[in-house]
């Protein structure tokens, strides 16, 4: 099995922690954290090149977790991809202007979903080739 780089993926439920599993984890070196706080430790620990994060969770949400994201120079290059069942623009606004790279709508299809998932990181390692 070669892994093509290191995803955490953040969500309190586990039935799409299951889903993320079952597409992210014959592909890349794969995380799972079930709360905002505890993936700021493992983000911090893990070096992820790709943060897979869901919005609505108990303590912090989403988009609190993204801005303290951002906050850490180690991790200013990798992708965060909002995951959510929130479709409003203004939910996905919100999601950027928190700093995220992309937005998903729950439920996704597996196919596109790991599309955008390579397209980011293609992105984050042509970004990174040119310095």
């Amino acid at each position: 099995m070669q892994t093509q780089g290191k995803i955490l993926a953040v969500d309190d439920d586990p039935n799409n922690i299951a889903i993320l599993e079952e597409l992210l984890d014959d592909r890349f070196e794969l995380k799972i954290s079930s709360s905002g706080e505890q993936a700021l430790e493992i983000a911090r620990e893990f070096q992820p090149d790709m943060i897979l994060l869901d919005i609505m969770m108990p303590g912090i949400d989403g988009y609190e977790v993204c801005r303290r994201l951002r906050e850490y120079d180690a991790l200013k290059d990798t992708k965060i991809i909002m995951l959510s069942a929130r479709a409003m623009n203004s939910d996905q606004l919100k999601g950027y202007q928190a700093g995220a790279d992309d937005y998903i709508t729950k439920p996704f299809d597996g196919d596109e979903f790991l599309e955008k998932v390579n397209v980011n990181l293609n992105l984050k390692n042509a970004e990174e080739a040119l310095g």
